[in-house]
């Protein structure tokens, strides 16, 4: 498994997608003043900025991870994060070292004294980071801006050129960042088959904008209705929020962040399935979706019969039949997806087949070590401790959590995966030791 060329262009061109998508919004926002709409052109730029700074959290809280075990170039390392996160400058900074040691990799070839196996697989442990902090920020920033543009375009008279352009951009952020987060963390991950490309990539990324299409229009037009309608949208984080409790997400090295984890989580539940822990997820995605196509279905319904002047909109009857359209053929997408085409594990450590957690304790020279496996629903840790280092390793298929600390004469690193929603960063020892170098270089 390589991180190719073409890999590397296409890291530059959701790089580029991803500036274009926040330029057409604050263009939007502009538009909105100008024309004295404040309130719409106000929450335009609460959406942008609401998406940057929850992905600069999660990203400096990374990179904390990582420099923790560093002595006193540790501290100067923190004072400079915190000035790039703060300027919102940490994606664009991952952005940078990811790209350049990627050149540096594929073309220049100045770290031909290291393992080639372990560059590429820290090149796409980078990529991963960068795709989950982009799928944060996406549906923090990109899903609700949808929502507003197209409550405003279906409702009211506000309709322009760049609007347009938000909106498709909007769509294209989604689906580019949900789909390259999946094959990432696929790819990042040796014990799990990658993902291929044609169909299956097709008939996946058919389904999440199928559903997505569906689910936005659905709550533009819920908020048509009555903007009190914006207490079911509270209701519904608030529902994603209780689920992430009851499941007991452990992903966050601290209490804090783990409650915002959950928070952020519960937004995302609102727009599209997002497993975020180790279960079987037929069950949960099948109620997930059987209430989301129930939604879908009686807003429309609802809209027509409890307002008169609906027929009158422009639009209405088109949109009812992209949302009644979208959600059945996203099912059916989605049903295809997961019976024919979806790939399987060919290599596995701790393994979690669609959703069953296993643990392992082992320690080596002396101490204890305890194994629990049970099929369809296990738990399973690895800790292993040798002359002193210790690390952690959890990895599930289908949405589960995986992780791995690892300590090396002082530096940690994590891994975590999860497919489809879940959970997961990655770091090696390696890796850690090349993001430092890099950040420490200008």
């Amino acid at each position: 498994m390589r991180f190719t060329k073409f890999r590397w262009f296409r890291t530059v061109a959701g790089l580029v997608l991803y500036v274009a998508d926040i330029i057409a919004d604050v263009w939007v926002a502009g538009q909105y003043f100008s024309n004295g709409n404040f309130v719409w052109g106000s929450l335009t730029l609460l959406f942008v900025l609401n998406g940057f700074v929850c992905s600069q959290v999660f990203s400096y809280a990374w990179f904390c991870d990582d420099l923790a075990a560093v002595t006193s170039t540790g501290r100067n390392c923190r004072l400079s994060l915190v000035v790039l996160h703060v300027l919102q400058l940490g994606i664009f900074t991952r952005y940078q070292q990811h790209l350049k040691m990627a050149c540096r990799v594929l073309w220049t070839k100045e770290y031909d004294w290291y393992d080639e196996d372990e560059l590429h697989l820290q090149l796409f442990g980078q990529a991963a980071d960068l795709s989950m902090l982009r799928l944060f920020e996406t549906f923090l920033e990109s899903a609700p801006q949808l929502v507003l543009q197209l409550y405003v375009v279906l409702g009211h008279d506000q309709r322009s050129i760049i609007q347009y352009i938000s909106i498709v951009g909007s769509f294209f952020n989604i689906a580019w960042a949900t789909v390259d987060y999946w094959r990432c963390f696929r790819r990042s991950m040796p014990n799990l088959s990658e993902m291929p490309p044609g169909a299956a990539l097709l008939v996946y990324l058919l389904y999440k904008l199928l559903m997505v299409c569906a689910r936005v229009l659905t709550l533009s037009m819920l908020l048509l209705f009555s903007t009190y309608c914006l207490a079911v949208l509270l209701l519904l984080w608030l529902l994603g929020f209780l689920w992430t409790l009851v499941v007991q997400t452990d992903f966050c090295t601290s209490k804090g962040l783990e409650w915002f984890y959950r928070a952020v989580v519960a937004f995302i539940l609102i727009f599209t399935f997002f497993n975020i822990k180790g279960q079987n997820t037929k069950v949960p995605m099948t109620v997930y979706y059987a209430m989301s196509a129930l939604q879908n279905l009686l807003v429309p319904l609802m809209f027509f019969f409890l307002t008169p002047a609906a027929e009158k909109l422009d639009f209405f009857w088109q949109t009812v039949v992209v949302i009644a359209a979208g959600t059945i053929m996203g099912l059916l997408f989605l049903s295809l997806y997961y019976s024919f085409l979806h790939p399987r594990r060919e290599a596995r450590i701790a393994d979690v087949v669609d959703g069953p957690e296993a643990r392992i304790a082992d320690v080596v020279d002396g101490p204890e070590a305890r194994i629990a496996d049970v099929e369809d629903g296990p738990e399973a840790r690895i800790a292993d401790v040798e002359d002193g280092p210790e690390a952690r390793i959890a990895d599930v298929e289908d949405g589960p959590e995986a992780r791995v600390a690892d300590v090396v004469d002082g530096p940690e690193a994590r891994i975590a995966d999860v497919e489809d929603g879940p959970e997961g960063r990655q770091g090696v020892s390696l890796g850690w030791t090349l993001r430092m170098r890099m950040f420490l270089q200008p």
